[in-house]
């Protein structure tokens, strides 16, 4: 079942006013409705149809205070609405990003401001706004009436630029394969220019060079992976800033978030500001999502009837119920908030960054020492980081961690990375390197080349034994307080952001083993020195296997009875 809103009764002259309260500017929900076209599928190029959450959501989104007064030369803006931002958490595929794309197209070329209180016989008419399609809208006596942003702007914004693309690509199809594409008639690749001189840009963690950007309506995504640790807390208060400024407003979408994270959409969530609208459907909390008849009835509750494709919606439950248990089995915590819509924390932390931070050492390591590096290399997105380990002491430290965001172009410093690289060769002497291949295989390839293939090796982290190996050594020497480390601030972040990923091999014991990776593959929270780390680790081990630099610790033995500690 679809929400559809139907034109309200024309009011007469006669009709009486009841005392005013606040009301939603119906005029708006309807505009999508008749100017906004499904975007792909089946059913593409045909009207668009709220479902009922959505209408629920935008429903809140515009609804208007009672209290407000309009000015045709000094209109009220975002504080004529109830609510200065919406909060919409959903579980994966429900169709949060086709409803962004709806609220994008309204808020760029539709009624979306708020026009007054309607008087005997009014009504918004599409031609009066260059809009051909023919549409009307009559308004009943005294309800809220819209207009059009003079020029609008908006950034659709999300941590990652497959999240915006999401949105985007719903929103271009959107606009062109209906009557929009008479009001925008060019949608570009990179933005999309608006009426009035208005646009829509992209914004993510990687490009933030917009934010400074004034701006009247933007839609945040992925709010669950905004945190302090990746900046995108900033992204979001900067936005909020610029919008107040021009009396905007801006709607939030994502998933369950992981409340050990302390994401922004959490802090909205949690807030105790009023005038936030918040719309988060959850499960009984008495269900088990790894039990497979209650995770149907947890889908049956955050999938509504009329998304599903048996009630002419777009959702498969079946596909649904597939990708959940393939992702059960390798991380509940993260299929229950990706399909349940459930807030549930990782619970698959790798390491112990508590015990962690209990091996800080303010120590310089000499020159000429034994060390083994460890090196985990991308081109951007994610980071880039060199960790030496003392052989001896078993003593780490970052020789140098990248992220692509400061340099040239998003991309790692190639050069830089390789300066680095030979100053650690000049300096010290380096027994092994062991270097994750992908992205730099030409770099390896000439460290190998200067310093020898029996000292710079290409250690694939894909390898599932070796790396679960490598992994739970790792942990174990954090566990036993072997290793110790300089205390390094992004150091550590990596290291307390990385989480378990099960593998499908088994210890000699049977029992399952992990590697580590990002919370979810778009994450902002990086892993890349934990990584690095793991591999030097890894080398020192297979060092002091091999016999070379073994810890100077005291050994311990018995002969005839008698205790020795000896040297």
């Amino acid at each position: 079942m679809t929400l559809t809103i139907a034109p309200p009764r024309r009011a007469s002259a006669r009709s009486p006013v009841a005392p005013r309260k606040a009301q939603t500017m119906l005029v708006a929900l309807a505009w999508i409705e008749h100017h906004c076209v499904i975007p792909d599928g089946w059913k593409i190029g045909r009207p668009f149809r709220l479902y009922e959450f959505q209408g629920e959501y935008l429903g809140a989104f515009y609804r208007v205070r009672p209290d407000v007064e309009w000015l045709p030369d000094n209109p009220v803006k975002g504080p004529a609405f109830a609510f200065r931002r919406g909060l919409l958490v959903g579980p994966q595929k429900v169709g949060k990003n086709p409803l962004i794309a709806t609220q994008v197209c309204l808020e760029g070329a539709g009624p979306a401001l708020f026009a007054g209180w309607a008087g005997t016989d009014e009504g918004y008419v599409c031609a009066e706004h260059g809009c051909r399609c023919g549409w009307t809208y009559p308004y009943d006596l005294g309800e809220p009436k819209g207009m059009r942003w003079p020029t609008p702007l908006i950034q659709i914004t999300a941590f990652s630029q497959d999240s915006t693309d999401n949105t985007y690509d719903a929103l271009r199809p959107m606009i062109e394969l209906g009557p929009l594409a008479d009001v925008i008639p060019r949608t570009g690749e990179q933005f999309i220019r608006l009426p009035g001189g208005g646009r829509i840009d992209t914004v993510t963690s990687s490009d933030k060079s917009r934010l400074g950007q004034r701006v009247t309506f933007v839609p945040q995504d992925e709010l669950g992976l905004w945190t302090r640790s990746n900046g995108m807390d900033k992204v979001a208060d900067t936005q909020w800033r610029n919008l107040s400024g021009m009396g905007g407003r801006a709607s939030l979408t994502t998933n369950a978030w992981d409340p050990g994270q302390h994401s922004v959409a959490q802090q909205q969530y949690e807030s105790v500001a009023m005038d936030i609208h918040r719309q988060f459907v959850r499960p009984p909390a008495n269900l088990s999502y790894t039990d497979r008849k209650e995770r149907h009835r947890i889908h049956l509750v955050v999938y509504p009837d009329d998304v599903r494709v048996e009630h002419d919606g777009h959702l498969d439950l079946a596909s649904i119920e597939a990708e959940a248990a393939d992702l059960v089995a390798r991380d509940p915590a993260q299929a229950a908030r990706f399909y349940g819509n459930i807030l549930v924390s990782g619970g698959g932390k790798a390491f112990d960054a508590v015990a962690w931070g209990d091996l800080i050492e303010q120590r310089i390591v000499a020159g000429r020492s034994l060390i083994v590096l460890g090196f985990d290399g991308s081109r951007s997105g994610d980071w880039t980081a060199l960790i030496a380990t003392e052989v001896t002491s078993g003593f780490q430290w970052p020789l140098g961690i990248w992220n692509p965001d400061g340099w040239p172009g998003h991309e790692i410093p190639r050069a830089e990375v390789d300066r680095v690289v030979d100053a650690a060769f000049a300096e010290y002497t380096v027994w092994r390197m062991y270097a994750d291949p992908p992205y730099w295989k030409d770099e390896i390839a000439a460290w190998q080349g200067h310093y020898g293939d029996k000292v710079v090796i290409a250690w694939e982290t894909y390898r599932p034994k070796p790396i679960a190996w490598a992994a739970r050594n790792y942990g174990e020497a954090i566990g036993l307080g072997t290793v110790k480390h300089n205390g390094d601030e992004t150091f550590a972040t990596h290291i307390g952001n990385a989480y378990r990923r099960p593998l499908l091999v088994r210890d000699d014991k049977g029992e399952p083993m992990w590697t580590i990776a990002k919370e979810t593959p778009d994450s902002g929270n990086k892993i890349d020195a934990a990584m690095a780390a793991v591999l030097s680790w890894e080398a020192r081990t297979d060092a002091i296997a091999a016999g070379v630099g073994a810890p100077a610790e005291p050994s311990v033995y018995e002969t005839r009875g008698i205790l020795f500690i000896g040297g």
